[in-house]
C-alpha cells in the first residue's frame, strides 16, 4: 500500500482509525469507527453492511446516518436487487464512485434507484468492500451533498475499509478459518507490507529477489483467506499476528 500521498499527521489519523477498527468488539464501537472515517473522506453520511457475494442480499447493516425513511423503503423492498452501487461493489470489490457504478448498471431500474435517493440527499458518492469468507462481502457507502470526492478519499478508503470489515466479520461471526502457521520469513514481508513497502522495496530491504517477495505474499495472502494485501494486513492486526 502506497501512503506516499499523505502527510505524517494524516497518517498518523489513519492509523488511530484502524486501531479502533482491530479493537472493535461491539456494534456501537463500529459506528464510531466509521464516523471518523466519514470525517476523514468530508461525507456527510454512512452505512456499512455484510451482505450475500452472490445475491446482494444485505444481512446485516449498520447505519450511521443514513437517512432512516430511505433506509426502510430500501430494505422493504429489497432495492438492493437493482441497486448499481450494490452490484458494482459485489461484483467488483473496489473502492468506486457511485457515477462508476452507474455508467456500468444504467438500466431503467438502476436509474430509478439513484434517483430515488437523490431525493433524500445522496447523489454523491463512494462506496468500497471486501469480498469476506463463506459468502458474505461487506459494503461501505458514504454520501455528500456536493461533488467533492477525490483521489485522495478514495485511496483512505482503500487502506481503512479493510479494517472496519475484519470488526464487522468478526461482531458477525463471519470471519470463517484463518490458517495462521506463518514462517518466519512470511512475518517479516509481512511487517513490511503492513510499514508501506512495495514488493520491490521489501526484496531490497531483505536482500531476496522481488519474484521471491511475491511469492511470500500471496502465501500469506492464501493463509489468511484474504483477497489483497490490504486485507491480509487488516486480518493480521486483527489476529495479533503484526501490531
Amino acid at each position: 500500500m502506497d501512503f506516499k500521498m499523505f502527510t505524517k499527521k494524516e497518517l498518523g489519523e489513519i492509523l488511530d482509525v484502524i486501531q479502533q477498527a482491530v479493537a472493535c468488539r461491539e456494534e456501537k464501537e463500529i459506528i464510531f469507527v466509521v464516523d471518523r472515517l466519514k470525517d476523514m473522506i468530508c461525507a456527510d453520511r454512512g452505512v456499512c453492511a455484510l451482505g450475500e457475494v452472490k445475491t446482494g442480499k444485505l444481512l446485516k447493516i449498520v447505519n450511521l446516518n443514513w437517512p432512516s425513511q430511505w433506509a426502510e423503503t430500501y430494505i422493504s423492498e429489497e432495492l438492493y436487487r437493482n441497486d448499481p452501487i450494490i452490484r458494482y461493489n459485489y461484483e467488483f470489490f473496489k473502492t468506486h464512485a457511485w457515477s462508476e457504478a452507474l455508467k456500468v448498471f444504467s438500466d431503467d431500474n438502476n436509474v430509478d434507484i439513484m434517483n430515488r435517493a437523490s431525493e433524500f440527499g445522496l447523489k454523491y458518492g463512494l462506496s468500497s468492500g471486501v469480498n469476506g469468507t463463506a459468502y458474505k462481502g461487506s459494503i461501505f457507502s458514504f454520501s455528500s451533498g456536493r461533488k467533492s470526492f477525490d483521489a485522495y478519499h478514495m485511496k483512505v478508503l482503500d487502506i481503512v475499509t479493510p479494517h472496519i470489515h475484519q470488526a464487522l466479520s468478526r461482531i458477525c461471526e463471519c470471519n470463517g478459518s484463518i490458517e495462521l502457521a506463518l514462517s518466519a520469513r512470511e512475518k517479516e514481508v509481512l511487517e513490511w507490507m503492513k510499514a508501506g513497502k512495495t514488493n520491490w522495496e521489501i526484496s531490497v530491504i531483505l536482500g531476496i529477489s522481488e519474484r521471491t517477495v511475491k511469492f511470500h505474499v500471496q502465501n500469506i495472502e492464501r493463509k489468511l483467506n484474504a483477497v489483497n494485501k490490504a486485507h491480509a494486513i487488516a486480518i493480521a492486526m486483527d489476529t495479533g499476528l503484526v501490531v
